[in-house]
């Protein structure tokens, strides 16, 4: 199964160090040009998820609100 077929990593409901462990071992390996979504309803996991992806390189895209694209590049 591809990438694009990958449900959303979802982590609603969750605290931010919480949140932030789910990610990162959902997109671990993650090759370069891929992508996952990411669901969030806190804007204090939103931020601690901007920061994280920004400080590895990773495309961010945020084209609804509670909604994440991150992309490996």
């Amino acid at each position: 199964m591809g990438e694009s077929a990958q449900l959303p990593i979802d982590v609603r409901d969750m605290l931010c160090a919480q949140a932030l462990a789910v990610v990162a071992q959902a997109i671990i390996r993650l090759k370069v040009g891929e992508s996952r979504d990411i669901l969030f309803d806190a804007d204090d996991v939103r931020h601690d998820l901007l920061v994280w992806a920004g400080e590895r390189g990773y495309g961010i895209q945020e084209p609804t609100r509670g909604f994440m694209r991150l992309q490996r590049r």
